[in-house]
């Protein structure tokens, strides 16, 4: 058995001002860190998928190792669409992982390693793409040929990135938000892993989600500083103040995936 802390979108400024919609960022990710620590078990580990950072910045990535170093488990981190890969190397403590591509890539593709790649092979990707495309994502080949090749068949297979691969039934985030590549990434992935897939788990909606598509099982962590609006009919996507204080609690048995969804209330005041 696994227990794995899923965490997104904390959005931190160079400073403890930062505000985003009404919410402190810093705060919240405090709190949220406080709450992650306060559980009654042992996470084996924490992912975080991404938008580290409002801005890249490298005072809001040393905030971030400020603040996300107190949890007491070893942390990963996804790459989000307002992140630098350069930035978070260089600032943020990363457990035990195997690199999947070179560094001069400039890509955070990894496998989690340590005690847990024995039961799983959980693998991080990167489908950051320049602000001036959009806020979608997209799977370079390099990566998807890397993870596939990395899958060895005998073992459970879980993935963690910031964009969600697959439609989730609101119109402006499925032409905005999504992995351009995604339905096909997901495709090959299935042929790589079969059975064994236990799910993608991804950030940037700042909304949770869960869903199936295909027969996979896609998973969504919502943002500490606030999240979007979802509705089928949506044209657009709107900003909820005063949100809670989400995470996800995913475990992982021989037989099943588990993911317990926390929604806490903010107590911090603002």
């Amino acid at each position: 058995m696994l227990e794995v802390i899923h965490i997104s979108d904390t959005h931190f400024g160079p400073d403890r001002s930062l505000d985003i919609r009404g919410a402190n960022a810093c705060a919240h990710a405090e709190a949220l860190v406080k709450a992650v620590n306060e559980l009654a078990f042992q996470p084996d580990f924490i992912v975080h998928t991404g938008d580290v950072a409002n801005d890249p910045h490298d005072k809001a990535y040393a905030l971030a190792e400020e603040i996300l170093s107190e949890l007491k488990a070893p942390v990963y981190y996804a790459t989000g669409n307002h992140d630098d890969v350069s930035m978070m190397r260089s600032a943020l403590s990363f457990g035990d992982r195997v690199d999947l591509v070179p560094d001069s890539d400039n890509q955070m593709c990894y496998r989690i390693g340590g005690a847990a790649e024995e039961k799983v092979q959980f693998y991080v990707l990167d489908g950051w793409v320049p602000p001036t495309e959009g806020p979608h994502g997209f799977l370079s080949e390099n990566q998807i040929e890397a993870v596939l090749s990395d899958i060895s068949g005998e073992k459970p297979v879980a993935v963690f990135l910031h964009y969600p691969l697959v439609p989730i039934g609101s119109p402006w985030i499925d032409e905005k938000l999504l992995t351009k590549n995604g339905i096909e990434f997901q495709t090959r992935l299935l042929d790589a892993a079969g059975s064994q897939l236990r799910g993608v788990f991804t950030g940037h909606l700042h909304r949770g989600l869960k869903l199936f598509h295909d027969g996979v099982f896609h998973s969504g962590v919502s943002s500490p500083a606030c999240e979007f609006t979802a509705g089928p009919e949506d044209e657009f996507c709107d900003f909820l103040q005063g949100g809670p204080i989400p995470f996800d609690h995913i475990t992982f048995t021989e037989e099943s995936t588990m993911v317990k969804s926390y929604s806490l209330p903010f107590e911090g005041g603002e």
